[in-house]
């Protein structure tokens, strides 16, 4: 029975990569051209989401070698990260990934207005995770814990005055995956501190709060054994919350608050011998809130932004196809249809005053359709997104525009024998 249940779940591992020698292609660049599909096995997106997938891809190294978002620069990359995961005996891996950004209040979602640019303060750098991981003699059951850390720091004396400035992200993800007879079982549980500082003599501006919660469940429950076709539900819940801290008076009363609530259902189903189908729909909520308590000094206001959107719905499908067993190609389509409600109280003299705003919107149409090839050499895959514009010039000799071939590139090993 034990050995059935390995089978079928290696029976799913198979399924989603393809036959494609020694190599498991994964990474960013392959979720991405698959449609960000949420309903597809990817190894290194699920080890970044739940550290207890570290069970099940041992002796294994994969990141992104990075996209190309500098403006200055053509000979370099943004977004690069590598992790390597390694079996210990047969019930434990442990691993690291590095440089891999996480925290949010760092985001541009607070740092809309560049309040921690323009006080000299920087993102945390060099993040730091830890995988450990734990398998059960059964193999029915993987327990995975990732430890995260970045900091960053900056002190600086003019004329004898004394400047601070400091940043981190604290934290880690707990996650298992458990082996049913049909199929699998996963849960994550995602928790960070972000925090910041600047002091000098005459004032200190910190953050309360910053804590990050996320919480990620996900099933692949086989409805159709002859064809293979797995039915894979998925809900997760994010949030964060912080408010400044002025000291010695807080001219605003800041307290920021963002949410969002997915829920998502669809298939995976191989294709055609080599090929692998992959999507459904999904709903979201979002909600986010600028809530000013004490009257600004300069308006003599307080007020409440709110931004609620609700996805409804949310496709995202994606196919991949083996050429050779060298060479795979992969297509994806991402798209939603958002209802947003914008509302706006302020309170100035007792006297408060509401506007709303409702509109339908769609998601960003820029990459509503997805390509991507992967090269796939022995033990080793490399997985990249189409630039489709170099499709529409051709290349430079041709054109004469500098056109990217690749929009992010990501590769993995397996040192499996």
């Amino acid at each position: 029975m034990l050995k059935k249940h390995f089978t079928i779940l290696l029976l799913l591992v198979i399924m989603t990569f393809g036959a494609f020698a020694q190599s498991i292609p994964s990474g960013t660049a392959r979720y991405e051209a698959l449609g960000y599909n949420p309903f597809i096995m990817d190894a290194a997106t699920d080890i970044n989401r739940n550290p207890a997938w570290g069970g099940m891809y041992r002796n294994y190294g994969f990141g992104d070698l990075g996209r190309a978002t500098g403006e200055s620069s053509d000979f370099y990359l943004d977004d690069q990260y590598i992790g390597v995961n390694f079996g210990l005996g047969k019930k434990f891996n442990a691993g690291l990934i590095l440089n891999k950004n996480k925290g949010m209040i760092f985001s541009g979602l607070f740092n809309a207005e560049g309040r921690f640019n323009s006080l000299g303060i920087s993102n945390p750098i060099v993040p730091l995770e830890v995988l450990f991981g734990y398998t059960s003699t059964n193999k029915k059951l993987h327990i995975g814990l990732a430890p995260y850390y970045a900091s960053w720091s900056k002190d600086s004396t003019t004329s004898g005055v004394l400047t601070e400035r400091t940043s981190s992200t604290l934290g880690g993800t707990l996650g298992v995956i458990s082996i049913m007879k049909n199929g699998w079982v996963e849960g994550n549980v995602d928790f960070r501190m972000n925090s910041f500082k600047f002091a000098d003599t005459s004032a200190t501006y910190k953050n309360d709060g910053g804590m990050e919660l996320g919480v990620g469940l996900r099933a692949f429950l086989m409805v159709n054994k002859p064809n293979k076709i797995n039915f894979v539900p998925y809900a997760s819940f994010n949030m964060v919350s912080w408010q400044p801290n002025y000291t010695p008076v807080d001219p605003t009363g800041h307290d920021y608050k963002w949410s969002n609530f997915a829920f998502g259902v669809g298939l995976n189903m191989p294709v055609l011998d080599n090929g692998l189908l992959a999507g459904g729909l999904s709903f979201a909520l979002s909600s986010y809130e600028d809530n000013a308590t004490a009257n600004d000094p300069e308006t003599g206001i307080t007020y409440d932004y709110k931004v609620t959107q609700m996805s409804l719905p949310q496709f995202n499908f994606g196919l991949e196809w083996g050429f050779a067993d060298w060479f795979t190609g992969r297509a994806g389509y991402s798209r939603s249809v958002i209802n947003q409600k914008v509302t706006f109280t302020s309170t100035s003299g007792g006297t408060s005053t509401t506007s709303e705003i409702k509109e339908m919107l769609a998601s960003n149409p820029d990459q509503t359709i997805t390509l991507g090839v992967g090269f796939h050499f022995n033990r080793f895959s490399l997985e990249g997104t189409m630039g489709e514009k170099f499709f529409q010039r051709g290349p430079y000799i041709l054109s004469g525009h500098g056109t990217d071939m690749f929009g992010i590139l990501s590769a993995s090993y397996n040192f499996n024998k």
